[in-house]
């Protein structure tokens, strides 16, 4: 199976949870067409610009000991990153942090999905503004000329595409 690799700022965060005694943790939006992960530990993700050691989830607020991060991932295929509270105190802190963490991880069975994309738009920071569901070719056009003519390029600055064949994962 393929690998694929991803900046967490481009997952995006779907909470923060801070109710552990001992940890924060980030709880991010599913890995794009990764195989399946166990709610064990499986060994399959690896980060660049961080040392995480993979735990079970019922672990994420376990004191952390010879790294800084822990995490799990699960069968839904959301990281949940942990860190002691001292480490980040806030969202804010804690994104901040790991804006130029990579994930690298297994892609599942891939098969395509017909003749539809995914459009994503990213401004001018590399940061993604806008995400589809699958869409035609015909249909990515028409939001490409959407977002261009709504954008106020100069307070907003310039919008950068990527379309990506539609994948299911088998």
């Amino acid at each position: 199976m393929g690998q694929a690799n991803i900046r967490l700022t481009s997952l995006s965060v779907e909470a923060f949870v801070n109710t552990g005694a001992n940890n924060n943790y980030l709880v991010f939006k599913p890995l794009p067409y990764s195989k399946q992960n166990s709610s064990g530990i499986d060994g399959h993700i690896q980060f660049d610009g961080i040392t995480a050691t993979e735990i079970v989830e019922a672990d994420l607020d376990v004191v952390l000991t010879g790294t800084n991060y822990a995490f799990a991932i699960g069968t839904d295929n959301k990281i949940k990153l942990a860190f002691a509270k001292a480490t980040h105190a806030t969202k804010a802190d804690a994104t901040a942090a790991l804006k130029n963490v990579q994930v690298t991880y297994e892609l599942g069975n891939l098969k395509l999905d017909a003749d539809n994309y995914t459009l994503i738009a990213r401004d001018s920071t590399d940061e993604e503004v806008h995400a589809t569901t699958p869409v035609t070719l015909e249909q990515a056009m028409n939001i490409i000329k959407t977002l261009d003519m709504s954008r106020d390029t100069n307070s907003d600055g310039f919008l950068r595409y990527e379309l990506v064949h539609n994948f299911i994962v088998n």
